[in-house]
């Protein structure tokens, strides 16, 4: 979509009663300098990053875009959210190894942490050292960080450092409820109360009164996470993961509609949310009351032609106003 269509969905969300506007980074776009057009464009929504990869920045340039965002959009930076990425995307596409993730994440939260403190700062870690960073900012900047993952090991670290953790788009109630118990036992480890570390999951949404259209819609989707490995743990918990298998079989022997076309009923009901306005608000609450904090709408958007996808935000985003 062109940044102006995005500018004009992100005034309807503030006016939609949205909390937040929230952007992602992997390739194409810049995160940063899209929040920051975002965040001039509006007055009150906040912005959420979900997620920005931490090996194709380092933590001293996001530090450096999260005080900017900051002082552009006075003071919305609601979260900032941190991913490992998908292995095939960053080492095929950025040509950078993936190792050691958590150990790494690790560091990258205490560094932006220290950068972003109100003082110089110095660090010696395994990854990183430096000496003598001056400030960036005038006062101590506390953003929410979340983990952008689904795995079990990653989830435990959360529960030890971050504030919170942003699930892969594909949630169910059995993977919340696993995730808040992996969450649960990393602050344990560390003596924090699990309370207070947001569970927040990237949704699939496809709305329309056209019941086929939303269900052509969402199925594209399902069948991009199914693509990559990452989303195993979350297919393993809500029993999906032989049937996943099975689809990315279809595809790499018979093609895309082969593939689309063994996405189950079953599968597209439980992995996105897709119907009419009714339809979606009420599965969206369903994910609520299974623990969900913060649901993160992810609009299907793929089988719509350039000039028609600004109309189909427009139309998740009035589907949701005030929920």
């Amino acid at each position: 979509m062109p940044i102006a269509d995005l500018i004009h969905c992100a005034r309807a969300a503030e006016k939609s009663g949205f909390a937040y506007v929230s952007v992602a980074e992997s390739f194409y776009r810049d995160g940063p300098a899209l929040a920051a057009a975002l965040a001039s464009s509006t007055r009150e929504v906040r912005f959420g990053a979900s997620v920005f990869p931490i090996y194709t920045r380092t933590p001293f340039q996001l530090a450096m875009a999260m005080a900017t965002l900051h002082e552009i959009s006075q003071g919305r930076i609601g979260y900032l959210g941190l991913g490992v990425g998908y292995r095939h995307r960053v080492e095929n596409y950025f040509g950078i190894k993936i190792e050691h993730p958590r150990a790494r994440m690790r560091e990258y939260v205490e560094i932006i942490r220290l950068l972003l403190s109100g003082r110089d700062a110095t660090y010696q870690g395994r990854f990183f050292q430096f000496n003598g960073f001056p400030k960036l900012v005038e006062r101590p900047l506390n953003i929410p960080i979340y983990f952008g993952s689904s795995g079990p090991r990653m989830l435990q670290l959360a529960g030890e450092v971050a504030d919170g953790v942003i699930l892969n788009s594909i949630p169910t109630p059995e993977h919340i409820r696993h995730a808040k118990q992996m969450v649960k036992q990393g602050a344990e480890k560390a003596g924090r109360d699990p309370t207070k570390v947001t569970i927040a999951s990237s949704v699939i949404y496809s709305v329309a009164d056209d019941v086929e259209e939303t269900a052509k819609a969402a199925r594209e989707d399902i069948l991009f996470y199914l693509g990559y490995p990452e989303v195993n743990p979350m297919l393993e918990q809500s029993g999906f993961l032989e049937e996943a298998q099975a689809v990315r079989a279809a595809y790499r022997d018979g093609g895309k509609e082969k593939a689309l076309g063994m996405i189950s009923q079953r599968m597209l009901d439980s992995l996105s949310i897709h119907g009419d306005t009714a339809r979606c608000r009420a599965r969206l609450s369903e994910l609520l009351k299974a623990g969900l904090d913060l649901p993160v709408i992810r609009v299907s958007n793929v089988p719509y032609g350039e000039k028609e996808k600004k109309r189909v935000f427009l139309r998740a985003i009035e589907s949701l106003r005030n929920f």
